[in-house]
């Protein structure tokens, strides 16, 4: 099966999962059918809380899905599909509201039926989620603290709701829809056993050590890690891990890094990391021979893809160049001839990491390097100020939208280029770029 077979088949798996209860309502037999906005108002609830729940499955990092898809790609319709989640539930009780004034006795806690009060409970657990999410860094939320929050809210969500549904026994009085929502916890369940139990049991029988910790820079480090007791992980350039550091793999925050290395050197994984201030900080002092925990590889980048061929343009800013790496050692060790351009963006020529690496790898590979600093330097050749369309196109080829473009660095310097690339008229499905937002 192709990707685009694959792509197809876990997208109409999806949305048959999230439309399930409905289809039931419709297909199977219902007791007697009330008012046309009630039982809208009930549609959009069932959707609204079956979405919600499989929102567990595009951040459970499956395997199948990352090979499929881009891991960026589902992230965005994880945040976006959420919000739509809580817009349905929402308009649930609006609806109902709007249909028969009546129903707001039902939001008095101190008189309202128990299946009201659970209805309204697992609604303001939804809207927590969604406004601790969309707004984590503006409330300043810690993300360890954040990610027990939004667990600790998923569970309400689906305890009250389910309460609610039970009580009200309405349709659910039915045995087919009964049998549709069962089936719909059950896959809950299985996710959340896989996320929180399962793949931590697999990691911990993985585990690897700090073989090596190299400083690039006073605040990037090359860290290289060694399997404990196994034969390691194969992976793809262009491909990223989680990784955890001195903590157990049952631990809530894990952090993502493109892996920077060969995927044809054998016996070791390597990374990339800058001072961020968080969790990054600590990479500096660690000392050799620390546990770390690697859940990966993930990532659907392959240099075999046919849109590569022709060359590849990498587009880099800061640490951003740690999966150009990867994929230049991994060509380096194919003795691959295609045509590559990198543009590596910096402050100053005091920011450049791998300097010397990447100036190897020039020797090796049909391999072209811009490097663009915003403060010029003296001793090397650079472009000054940023990346631009006017650059691109004059140092890249005629063919420039055969060519395959990636993108990784700063959010605000990725929203910059794919800008650029669409107004060079580079078919979007010739770019693809690293963001990795969480939440």
């Amino acid at each position: 099966m192709n990707q685009s077979a694959k792509r197809l088949l876990a997208l109409a798996v999806y949305i048959l999962l999230v439309f399930l209860p409905v289809i039931v309502f419709f297909l199977f037999p219902m007791p007697a059918g009330r008012s046309f906005w009630r039982d809208f108002s009930v549609i959009l609830g069932f959707v609204g809380l079956s979405l919600a729940g499989l929102q567990f499955l595009p951040t459970a990092r499956i395997r199948f899905l990352s090979e499929v898809f881009e891991m960026d790609g589902i992230y965005r319709a994880h945040h976006l599909l959420s919000v739509l989640s809580v817009l349905l539930v929402f308009l649930h009780p609006v609806i109902l509201v709007i249909n028969n004034p009546n129903t707001l006795l039902l939001l008095n806690p101190l008189t309202a039926p128990w299946r009201a009060q659970a209805g309204m409970i697992g609604l303001a657990a939804l809207l927590l989620i969604a406004v601790t999410s969309v707004l984590r860094k503006d409330l300043r939320l810690d993300y360890n603290a954040w990610h027990g929050l939004h667990d600790l809210l998923a569970m309400i969500i689906a305890v009250f709701a389910l309460i609610h549904l039970l009580k009200v026994d309405y349709y659910m009085s039915a045995p087919a829809m009964r049998i549709a929502w069962l089936l719909t916890v059950l896959i809950w369940v299985g996710a959340t056993v896989y996320v929180r139990v399962l793949k931590p049991l697999d990691i911990q029988r993985h585990p690897y050590i700090v073989k090596q910790l190299v400083t690039e820079l006073p605040d990037t480090w090359t860290l290289v890690l060694a399997p404990q007791g196994h034969a390691g992980m194969r992976f793809a350039a262009g491909q990223v891990a989680w990784l955890n550091v001195n903590s157990s793999p049952f631990t809530l925050h894990r952090n993502p890094f493109s892996f920077s290395g060969s995927a044809h050197r054998e016996g070791e994984l390597r990374f990339s990391i800058k001072d961020a201030g968080d969790f990054t900080a600590a990479i500096g002092k660690l000392q050799g021979g620390e546990t770390v925990y690697v859940d990966g590889p993930y990532g659907n980048f392959s240099l075999a893809d046919p849109r590569m061929q022709k060359g590849l343009v990498l587009l880099a800013g800061g640490i951003g160049i740690a999966p150009m790496l990867s994929i230049l050692h991994t060509l380096a060790d194919e003795k691959d001839r295609r045509p590559i351009h990198l543009f590596y963006g910096n402050p100053d020529d005091t920011k450049i990491a791998y300097f010397k690496e990447l100036d190897n790898l020039q020797k090796k590979l049909n391999l072209k390097i811009t490097h663009v600093l915003e403060t010029p330097a003296e001793h090397l050749k650079s472009e000054t100020g940023f990346i631009t369309r006017s650059l691109l196109e004059r140092e890249l080829p005629a063919n420039r939208a055969e060519l395959f473009y990636f993108i990784c660095g700063p959010l605000v310097m990725i929203d910059a280029m794919e800008a650029i690339l669409r107004a060079m008229q580079v078919p979007a499905r010739q770019v693809v770029s690293e963001k990795y937002e969480m939440a």
